[in-house]
């Protein structure tokens, strides 16, 4: 290049007029523009200013309680914290505007279900306030954790009887006649204790009696003298004994012993009828 067209000096910037001219001839239009940009923000200012001046002069406190603030430890703690949480914050203000979305459809038909039910609403407010409602909701605070055992008991109870239906169904039907006869005896001892003015007291001690006498002679003693009894009874062709015979039998153990048995038997059946005369007589 010839060094009259362009040059650069020490500091390497432009040097020659005429390139320079041709650089601002090229963007004269954008320079006009910048010109009187210039012109209307300097103006501006100058319109601002005054204002802001005497903003700045009757805010100054407010500004200067407002920079203390937000210099405070606390607020940079809870600007940091909002900025961790952000995207929780966002999502937040998200459920905050369908939330007062929903609210917004929801209040028009509140409010007609309350003009609707102001009457209802009041009677239940009544009930409420009455002393017998605050008493019962005091013990079931009170009572909190029986009531929840006795829910709880309820509902393994409703269910146990759920798997039970079908099987007690089952059963009733099985026993149809059973269930039947059982119901027709229980009407016929009604029937004779009207009848017969059964003492109850009475009809349970002979029951008990009963009860102990099929004990006894359950026994293997009892049972072993009875089978021994009809043994000696039901002998195809017993020798006959007399007065000799008798005598000579009296001699044997075991003749005695049967013969002491039979004294012991005889003698608590006496002492048995004088205790039930003795008892009568009282």
């Amino acid at each position: 290049m010839a060094s009259n067209e362009r040059s650069l000096d020490a500091d390497g910037t432009l040097s020659d007029e005429t390139e320079l001219a041709r650089a601002i001839e090229e963007n004269e239009a954008e320079l006009a523009e910048l010109l009187q940009l210039l012109t209307v923000a300097e103006e501006l200012a100058a319109d601002l200013t005054p204002e802001l001046r005497e903003t700045v002069r009757e805010n100054r406190e407010p500004i200067r309680e407002l920079r203390m603030a937000f210099e405070r430890e606390e607020t940079l703690v809870l600007l940091q914290k909002v900025g961790e949480e952000s995207d929780t914050l966002i999502e937040l203000l998200d459920i905050l505007a369908v939330s007062k979305e929903l609210s917004d459809d929801l209040v028009p038909e509140l409010q007609v279900a309350i003009r609707e039910n102001r009457e209802v609403i009041e009677r239940v407010r009544l009930a409420l306030e009455s002393e017998e409602t605050i008493i019962l909701l005091e013990k079931l605070g009170d009572n909190t954790e029986t009531l929840a055992e006795m829910l709880d008991l309820l509902d393994a109870t409703h269910e146990l009887a759920m798997d039970l239906t079908p099987e007690l169904r089952d059963v009733a039907q099985d026993n149809r006649n059973v269930i039947r006869d059982l119901r027709m005896a229980a009407a016929g001892f009604a029937d004779a204790h009207e009848d017969a003015d059964v003492d109850m007291y009475e009809l349970g001690r002979n029951a008990g009696n009963m009860i102990a006498l099929v004990e006894t002679m359950g026994d293997p003693k009892f049972t072993n003298v009875v089978d021994a009894s009809i043994e000696g009874l039901t002998q195809d062709d017993p020798e006959p004994v007399g007065l000799i015979g008798l005598t000579k039998a009296l001699f044997d153990a075991d003749v005695r012993r049967a013969l002491g048995r039979l004294l012991a038997a005889a003698r608590a059946l006496g002492s048995t009828s004088i205790e039930e005369s003795d008892r009568q007589e009282r």
